[in-house]
């Protein structure tokens, strides 16, 4: 029998909330009375007199938490235990209320489609996209809802203090959770690792007054429950407007940069330099004229992209590691590259093999469009009032004065030079009229500022991965791009659990075609480690060189454009006699063909060199904490388990696993497992999808 016609589980869990529940369980009565169902509360250890009122009234069935109750997934597990009936269960935090047909709606939708697992309704508290309103009463609401249309919208987020969950999903509820957050995502993580959905009912309104009561669950886990806060407060920076501007993801890096060293003691305690200065620096009146006539000839093309000046010297061309290949893979009259550099340099354009490229340099567009002015004061106070105060609050940190003084430098800068790359933007997209916008790097400030002008006008757009990081929950003013292209379909499964489904697992093309893996010239055993900045990846190497027999052993240490001009890393390699340090003159596929081994922590050449199925791949565990939800582990160890890479958990294992390498080892069977081997049709199906009828 379908659980929609046998009735409804609510269930309130309340802390010292007697007004909240009052309120609640009079509503959810009412709403009850036409689609069916019972009222749980769940007193958890509350002094208010709600124990006696319960007690006492006839409404609700209830249950007492005593204090021996270790947390909120045990509550929810005693929930299913004791009503173990298959309906569908109402998770209502106390302070949240629903407006009058929601919960019909919700359950509607809920059964609408057999792959939804949990619906929510929009509300007041949920950033992004789903905070459709800001009122906070009663009437307010219902207002709001009368106006919503009855369909629901499909997402893999929901907030998750108010969920309705089907009845056939109620055993991925994580019952070991203690913080009420952890369990709830727990659960969305299960779901979706099943190939579930949620989705958003337009027509479900709740509204939230004051905060919900999570005393009870910060005991039992404290480092958890502020994990999860910061989750929740780093995502809902993304309603954040500074002058007009969602400012957040300006800032995004350099703030999580700073709390990771101070979360890890990196570099000594001396943290990331501060941004110097809110100067933007302009170029001549001549270097301007070659940007306007490379505007005035831009012809009209489909697709537009934009990308930056990060080539490198490969067989005898300047080549895009990240985005070339994809762009190579379509026919020349189907787009148009622009390319941003920060001078200008005929040779090296020449040298790049990328077709219809226009190239600008970075300094004429506020030559030619203009800076305005920025009120400091009122920068000021924001990026204090609604970033730092927060996060000094909860993570009982104070940072440094010099930080965020740079760190106001740096959203003045933005503001000012974000008006001229807009005006640029809005003037190259009419030129081009392009059906979709397609870039790499989209962290990249000049890039940002043209996801900003897209969302504006309504043109798709595309982010192509440069590494294989998992891409977090879906917030339209934090993402940098509609949809996220990346190499494999284990990161985008990995990116589902998290709740962003706007990822798309396409692969790179050509990776198999340049794969050339002769036999070593090389007598020596050749090690190379590939940096990507992480600081403990040098000690590995330097330690291993030092503990390797010198005549049978080379370790090559491939710095990061970063750190090349390091003049101590030459200087300890000539004095272990059996390492050597190269940089970008090398492409990794050319270390790749000269190495028998490669080892990595986070760099995404770890993936790269999986195509040469000789070469022993190690990656070494990656110890560091990372305050956002970004976990490198994860994807290497989901690749580690098909048994493409080995994974060493410190300088000895990695030590055992060099000294048991023998040459003539065919390291990887199957070379698809990460990379697929059609990356060349499914992207040109992809982008054909967009151009025929759009994805958004």
């Amino acid at each position: 029998m379908d659980n929609a016609n046998r009735g409804l589980l609510a269930v309130l869990i309340a802390h010292n909330e007697l007004a909240y529940v009052k309120l609640n369980v009079e509503i959810l009565a009412q709403e009850l009375k036409t689609t069916g169902g019972e009222i749980v509360v769940v007193d958890n250890c509350s002094d208010d007199g709600l124990r006696e009122w319960l007690e006492g009234q006839n409404l609700a069935s209830y249950m007492i938490a005593d204090e021996g109750l270790e947390g909120y997934g045990k509550i929810l597990g005693i929930v299913n235990e004791q009503f173990a009936d298959g309906r569908d269960l109402l998770l209502v935090r106390a302070n949240y209320f629903l407006t009058p047909g929601s919960v019909a709606c919700m359950q509607a939708a809920l059964h609408d489609s057999e792959d939804i697992a949990a619906v929510g309704p929009v509300g007041n508290t949920l950033p992004g996209e789903q905070k459709c309103f800001s009122g906070n009463t009663y009437e307010e609401a219902a207002l709001f809802a009368d106006g919503q249309p009855a369909g629901a919208a499909r997402t893999a987020y929901l907030d998750m203090d108010v969920m309705m969950l089907k009845g056939s999903a109620r055993g991925s509820l994580d019952v070991e959770a203690q913080i009420p957050q952890a369990a709830m995502r727990g659960y969305m993580r299960r779901v979706l690792a099943q190939g579930l959905r949620f989705a958003v009912v337009k027509k479900a309104v709740c509204f939230a007054v004051g905060n919900t009561k999570d005393e009870p669950y910060r005991a039992f886990d404290p480092d958890v429950y502020r994990r999860e806060k910061l989750h929740h407060l780093l995502y809902s920076f993304g309603d954040v407007e500074c002058q007009g501007v969602y400012i957040y993801k300006y800032l995004e890096a350099s703030i999580l940069i700073y709390l990771n060293e101070r979360e890890n003691e990196r570099k000594n305690n001396v943290f990331s330099e501060p941004w110097p200065a809110d100067i933007v620096f302009l170029s001549t009146e001549e270097e301007a004229d070659k940007t306007r006539e490379v505007l005035e000839n831009l012809p009209q093309r489909d697709i537009l992209f934009v990308t930056l000046p990060l080539r490198r010297p490969y067989e005898g061309k300047y080549v895009h590691t990240a985005i070339e290949t994809f762009i190579s893979s379509l026919d020349e009259e189907k787009y148009v590259d622009l390319e941003w550099y920060t001078a200008a340099n005929e040779e090296f354009w020449n040298m790049a093999p990328t077709q219809n490229m226009y190239p600008l340099v970075k300094s004429t567009v506020p030559r030619i469009y203009g800076v305005p002015d920025t009120n400091m004061e009122e920068i000021v106070n924001c990026v204090c009032e609604q970033f730092i105060s927060p996060l000094e609050q909860l993570l009982d940190v104070s940072f440094e004065q010099e930080f965020v003084r740079g760190l106001c430098l740096k959203a003045s800068y933005v503001l000012k030079e974000r008006y001229s790359y807009m005006e640029f933007y809005r003037e190259a997209i009419a030129r081009v009229k392009p059906k979709v916008i397609i870039y790499s790097h989209g962290q990249d400030m000049s890039l940002t500022y043209l996801r900003d002008l897209t969302l504006e006008l309504g043109i798709p757009t595309l982010e192509i991965a440069h590494g294989v990081g998992r891409v977090n929950t879906y917030h339209k003013q934090l993402a940098y791009a509609d949809y996220h292209l990346v190499y494999s379909d284990i990161v985008a499964a990995k990116s589902l659990e998290q709740g962003n489904d706007r990822v798309i697992g396409i692969g790179k093309p050509g990776v198999y075609e340049s794969v050339k893996q002769p036999e070593s010239p090389y007598p020596l055993t050749v090690i190379s480690f590939i940096s990507s900045t992480e600081k403990e990846i040098f000690p590995y190497a330097r330690n291993l060189a030092a503990r390797l027999d010198k005549q049978r052993y080379l370790v090559i240490y491939k710095a990061h454009t970063a750190e090349i001009n390091d003049d101590k890393l030459p200087q300890i390699a000539e004095e272990l006699g059996n390492m050597q340090i190269v940089g970008g003159e090398l492409d990794i596929r050319e270390i790749a063909a000269l190495s028998d081994i490669v080892v990595g922590i986070r760099s995404s050449a770890i993936f790269d060199v999986l195509p040469f199925p000789m070469l022993k791949v190690i990656a070494v565990r990656d110890m560091i904490e990372n305050v956002s939800e970004a976990r490198a582990n994860e994807i290497i160890e989901a690749v580690a388990a098909t048994g493409e890479i080995v994974m060493a958990e410190d300088e000895e294992q990695l030590y055992e696993e060099v000294v048991s390498y023998k040459r003539g080892m065919r390291f990887r069977q199957d070379i698809n497992t990460f990379w697929p081997s059609d990356a060349r049709e499914r992207f040109r199906a992809l982008v054909d999808r967009y151009l025929e009828e759009g994805i958004r």
